[in-house]
């Protein structure tokens, strides 16, 4: 049986526009013409880089489509999931490396898939930053959508972890804190990722991780409604999130996920038991029956297993709240343990720095939800309320202006929730005016609803005997304040069942 020669090849390669036909008669005049063997033309053009091994398999194989995506020319194929294939390209005129996500030919009428697709792309062409790898165009081209993004020397984390068993615990932590920076800027941008794993990290070759795949990313946006847009998630973020009674885009379910990558780094296995069932994969047992880190990995830091735990506490309330403390707390961490601190976990310490947490929680607890409009223009005044009450959870306005506080309530959309739970009249600068605004907050019928506060110094006492008090829900707070008195005077008016601590007029 004959060898092939060179002749097929050429004509497939000259039909696949790869090479243009002076290049080819170029090469193929180096071998003994056409009429040489497949093989001598095949090692000559890999010997001279003219074609990559992808390239010529394909072509071997017959196809002489699908090396072209708009400008762009595929080298080889970098990876692939279900939906789509990722490529390293160079563009055809300027040379510049990218890689290519292309959507798979057979989701190509698949409106959802495609919405899907183009959705991801719209939406990390808004990010830049030094943690995500970055998209710069979606285009579709003959039915086929594709989207341009950077190409990163190096491999998925997944890969890496596999390669390596396990990671240094250094290696481990700065490579959690870069994806925490990733997912701060992103959700400063409105998106969370809902899909965090192993596999959508990128590390440079310079060992730093970028996030990829935000396919399931969701953003905070409303309808025509009004109505939150419930974003796609995957099928471990909807188990998680069952079990924990959050909503969808809750941000602090990328943060568990991120805690089960930082386990996985540290110890070579995933903490959640691996399932290709979907059934078994939202079973709240998957996730309540997760083994402690130490039970796999005896010989960990202290405040790493303490790190891990936080991260992936199942209570959302305990857990890390946001990829802004996840970056700060593994940065405490790195460094603490870069400096020496590398005692082994204690369990008693552990129970101690838990009740420790417990109180804080407590006090956070206190005013969550809860937002106080503090009208005041004494500076001192703002920054001490400002202070104390974010320390228990409330969330704090300042006005200067009582006018505008009271058109802020007055303009209010009976639909609409109130600016404040609870508003704090001062008087320390504003003088008569914050007594006159206190006083038509207490009569008129708009407001008498609404909680209030008057704050007075002691020189003020006259104040006091004028002010409108006939509202079951207005109370006076004498300066200076002791935290606990505003705190319990806020409970009060707030309806919670603590017992409030009355302050004490001047005499």
């Amino acid at each position: 049986m004959s060898q092939p020669t060179a002749e097929t090849l050429a004509q497939r390669i000259l039909e696949s526009r790869l090479m243009e036909m002076p290049e080819i008669d170029a090469l193929v005049s180096t071998i003994g013409g056409r009429t040489a063997s497949q093989q001598d033309f095949v090692d000559a053009l890999l010997r001279q880089e003219k074609l990559t091994n992808w390239q010529i398999t394909r072509l071997l194989e017959g196809h002489v489509r699908g090396f072209f995506y708009g400008h762009w020319r595929v080298l080889y194929l970098i990876g692939h999931g279900t939906f789509a294939r990722v490529y390293r390209c160079s563009h055809r005129k300027t040379g510049e490396i990218k890689a290519i996500k292309v959507l798979r030919n057979r989701y190509s009428d698949d409106e959802n898939v495609r919405e899907r697709f183009e959705r991801e792309a719209r939406t990390v062409m808004t990010l830049r930053h030094p943690n995500i790898v970055p998209i710069h165009e979606v285009e579709t081209e003959k039915g086929r959508c594709f989207m341009v993004m950077d190409f990163v020397e190096g491999q998925n984390l997944r890969d890496y972890v596999r390669a390596h068993g396990k990671l240094k615990v250094e290696t481990a932590l700065q490579i959690a804190q870069d994806l925490a920076s990733g997912l701060e800027y992103a959700l400063g941008k409105g998106i969370t990722h809902r899909d965090m794993k192993l596999s959508n990290v990128l590390l440079s070759s310079r060992g730093q991780a970028r996030l990829v795949d935000f396919g399931l990313a969701a953003v905070n946006v409303t309808d025509e409604d009004g109505d939150t847009k419930q974003g796609p998630r995957s099928v471990d973020y909807a188990g998680l999130e069952r079990v924990t009674n959050v909503r969808r885009n809750d941000p602090r379910s990328d943060i568990y996920f991120l805690g089960c990558m930082l386990y996985q780094m540290l110890t070579g296995r995933p903490p959640l038991y691996e399932t290709k069932e979907r059934v078994k994969r939202m079973h709240p047992s998957r996730f309540r029956d997760v083994p402690p880190i130490t039970a796999i990995e005896q010989n960990l830091p202290h405040r790493v297993v303490i790190l891990v735990n936080r991260l992936m506490d199942l209570d959302p309330e305990r857990r890390i709240q946001t990829p802004a403390q996840a970056f700060s707390e593994i940065e405490a961490v790195r460094k603490a343990i870069e400096s020496g601190d590398i005692q082994l976990y204690d369990p008693e310490l552990a129970r101690q720095q838990a009740a420790e947490y417990e109180q804080v929680l407590a006090r956070k607890e206190e005013g969550r939800d809860k937002t106080i409009l503090l009208v005041e223009s004494n500076l001192k005044v703002q920054d001490l309320f400002r202070e104390k009450l974010k320390e228990v959870g409330y969330r704090v306005l300042i006005m200067s202006d009582p006018v505008r506080a009271l058109q802020r309530f007055a303009d209010l959309d009976p639909s609409d929730p109130p600016p404040a739970d609870v508003v704090i009249f001062g008087c320390s600068k504003l003088g008569a005016s914050g007594l006159e605004a206190f006083n038509q907050f207490s009569s008129g019928p708009a407001f008498r609803k609404y909680p209030a506060i008057l704050l007075l110094e002691e020189r003020q006492t006259e104040f006091a005997k004028v002010a409108d008090l006939s509202a079951g829900n207005r109370r006076i707070v004498w300066l200076p304040v002791k935290v606990k008195e505003i705190r319990g005077t806020l409970r009060e008016l707030l309806g919670s069942p603590a017992p409030a601590a009355q302050p004490t007029r001047p005499s």
